[in-house]
């Protein structure tokens, strides 16, 4: 949950697509564990969805 809450927090900042080292270092600047395999397998899932899908 966390790497989709990390991932919706840059598309808010204007990211419209963030990359697994954009995640990894949203979720960095609070503390939190990031895995790696997690954060690919989401990103996979989600390219190809633009801003209206969300």
């Amino acid at each position: 949950m966390k790497v989709v809450a990390a991932y919706l927090l840059a598309v808010l900042g204007g990211n419209t697509s963030p990359s697994a080292e954009d995640v990894k270092n949203i979720l960095g600047s609070v503390g939190a564990e990031a895995d790696e395999d997690r954060i690919e397998l989401f990103l996979c899932e989600v390219k190809g969805y633009g801003l209206q899908s969300l």
